[in-house]
């Protein structure tokens, strides 16, 4: 036998089948690019040498590693779709003599011309697009940058590695599903999905339990601290119960609505109802898929975006001016010298200090046992936990937020993120009793206490003499007072990078325990490129379920047309007319295909309080921003959606009416 026999067979099987081959190319080369621009990035970042690139190449590097793991789970996906439609003819080789040693050589060779042509385009494609990227991201990040272009070595080897090892895991994972099939089954397997499915209730009250399961824990998750534990879980058991209510009970409600007689026995109603029973078996997983990564889009670029466009709103959340001071205090003096220290050093610079802010916050870890808070844990109390506390005096508290407020004696304000306390509670503090005369609305601190309590008390002597409380109730004193300052400074012709880089020293020199000096313009680079690193790489897992989502209903629509091809056709041997069976094809398709859209809006309306408090994390409070940048989302994902069904669907009528 000639030795080209087996390459030429394997670039006519895949000019042949180039309307599931060329889509399987272009998602293979889109996962092969977005993973080495990934790599090739992170090379170019660590490079650069760039201050605070660390973070940057951390996320990057993170990033790639997701992908690689995404890429692996995608190929094989698509490949089912590939492989399903290829067993009627590789059954046909075997009919005419082939052996299963010799469809594996042919399937070796279209894997290697499939894994070559990806490779190539690719890593070219991705070598083109990289430094682009690379000053998109900078862009993003507000940093300088100059166009040199570079390929990185490694950037290619890896990739090379890497999808050279999936190909080689598809390529074994084809041949074992041919080798265990006889020759017979493949040639009849397309048609295996016409028997109707049993209705399995069991694994649809497992499904509805653990998307119950799921949306119970999205939305008793009250601290932001908890939900990445907690949320992560819920995750999972919505996607368990959507696997398992599109398989199951998507199939017995379609026998319901069969066993209402009123209902199915309209042409309109009975083919979209029967089609769907026997097309549901072998699409629950493929719909499932496409709904778990529709609500990705979703999740991901509505929280990436929020965040980029925030970045300023967290970044004056945190840093309220222009200069941040903070120091453990030692005596009473040091809240004064502060402000002293402040003026003087700013002066030697020609600055003058304005806007000056300045407050003491007790900040301490006590067990909280209903309603006592004490230093040390009690082994006869009721259960409780430790939470973070932080207690300021009201004069400080109106200095902080402009609001006048009063507190009487033995009574306090509280912010309790927990939502465990109420106006007009009893509280012990390490043995002392307040009255909760009322609730704050907010925590208007630069700190972030999600999960803790704070607690504004009357003077500045009670805040002491809590402390002193506290630190009798054990040993080591873990109550300790920090004084903070905020302040901004006038412009007085100096370098602004040079007065922030001496500030520590001068403080240094006369604060004993100095805790942090700060300054808003490093704070906003760290900002900017943490949030405009997650941006980039939103964008990039957005592109990618986007393409793969794409793809699964491209997929879908070709076997679906060649699977009820046959079978409208009988409806038309036996009298329905094309208006009919246009229209209620219509309405199967419809039904099916924007059935995901709507689980996954579902998803993301349930999970919305959750994902705000993950978005708290970051710092981000703005709510209503959150909200327009999901409902911005959804509607260009439904756009977006419906231009691909729009697309798929005329290829699945044109196959269906062929």
């Amino acid at each position: 036998m000639n030795k080209l026999f087996y390459p030429r067979l394997a670039v006519q099987n895949l000019r042949k089948n180039k309307t599931i081959y060329f889509p399987y190319l272009l998602a293979s080369s889109l996962t092969v690019a977005l993973y080495y621009i990934l790599r090739s990035i992170t090379v170019m970042v660590a490079d650069s040498e760039m201050k605070g690139g660390a973070a940057m190449g951390a996320i990057l590097s993170l990033s790639a590693s997701i992908s690689a793991f995404l890429s692996v789970l995608i190929l094989f996906y698509i490949n089912s779709f590939v492989i399903r439609r290829r067993k009627k003819e590789f059954g046909l080789y075997s009919i005419l003599g082939m052996e299963k040693r010799h469809i594996a050589l042919v399937m070796l060779w279209e894997v290697l011309l499939t894994a070559l042509l990806s490779l190539v385009c690719g890593i070219g494609g991705g070598a083109l697009l990289s430094q682009l990227l690379f000053l998109i991201l900078l862009k993003l990040v507000k940093l300088p940058a100059a166009l040199t272009f570079q390929i990185p070595v490694s950037s290619i080897g890896y990739t090379a590695l890497l999808y050279t090892a999936v190909f080689g895991l598809v390529l074994l994972y084809d041949m074992i599903v041919v080798r265990r099939s006889q020759p017979i089954t493949l040639l009849t397997e397309a048609k295996a999905g016409e028997r109707e499915p049993r209705s399995r209730w069991l694994l649809a009250l497992i499904g509805l339990a653990a998307l119950g399961g799921g949306y119970g824990l999205a939305l008793s998750t009250r601290q932001a601290s908890d939900i990445v534990s907690f949320f992560l879980l819920a995750v999972l058991l919505v996607i368990i119960g959507t696997y398992a209510l599109f398989t199951a009970g998507s199939i017995g409600a379609l026998k319901l609505m069969r066993k209402n007689k009123s209902f199915y026995y309209k042409p309109q109603n009975f083919i979209p109802v029967s089609g769907m029973i026997y097309r549901m078996k072998q699409n629950a997983a493929g719909l499932a898929s496409i709904c778990i990564l529709s609500t990705a889009v979703l999740v991901t670029m509505s929280s990436t975006v929020c965040l980029f466009i925030g970045e300023e709103d967290v970044l004056r959340q945190k840093n309220p001016r222009e200069i941040t001071v903070s120091c453990a205090q030692t005596d009473a003096d040091e809240r004064r010298l502060l402000k002293d220290i402040a003026e003087e050093y700013a002066a030697s610079y020609g600055f003058q200090v304005k806007n000056y802010l300045s407050y003491q916050l007790l900040s301490t870890a006590l067990y909280r046992q209903d309603k006592e808070l004490n230093a040390v844990y009690d082994e006869n109390g009721k259960n409780g936990s430790y939470c973070a506390v932080e207690v300021i005096s009201a004069d400080d508290y109106s200095a902080v937020t402009g609001q006048q407020l009063t507190v009487q004696p033995d009574t306090l304000l509280f912010w309790d993120g927990q939502g465990s306390y109420a106006a007009g509670d009893r509280l012990k503090i390490a043995g002392e009793a307040f009255t909760a005369a009322a609730a704050l609305d907010t925590q208007p601190l630069p700190e972030s206490l999600d999960n803790g309590l704070l607690l504004v008390v009357e003077s500045e002597e009670t805040l002491l003499q809590l402390r002193q409380r506290i630190n009798d109730q054990q040993e080591e004193n873990i109550g300790s007072i920090t004084c903070k300052s905020y302040y901004d400074i006038e412009d007085g012709g100096a370098s602004r990078e040079a007065y922030y880089a001496g500030m520590r020293d001068a403080y240094n020199e006369k604060i004993s325990r100095l805790r942090f000096v700060n300054n808003i313009e490093d704070s906003r680079r760290d900002f900017y490129q943490i949030y405009g690193s997650l941006f980039f790489v939103g964008i990039f897992f957005t592109i990618l379920f986007l393409a793969v989502t794409a793809l699964i209903i491209y997929y879908k629509q070709i076997t679906e047309g060649y699977d009820d091809r046959s079978r409208f056709q009988i409806m038309r041997s036996v009298g329905m007319t094309d208006r009919e069976i246009r229209s209620a094809v219509s309405k199967q398709v419809q039904l099916v295909f924007f059935l995901p859209l709507g689980t996954a809006a579902l998803h993301i309306a349930v999970a919305f309080p959750s994902l705000f408090r993950l978005l708290n994390l970051f710092g981000m409070y703005n709510l209503p921003l959150f909200i327009v940048c999901l409902a911005a989302t959804v509607l260009l994902f439904a756009l977006f959606y419906g231009l691909v069904y729009q697309m798929t669907a005329r290829i699945y009528f044109k196959i269906v009416y062929a």
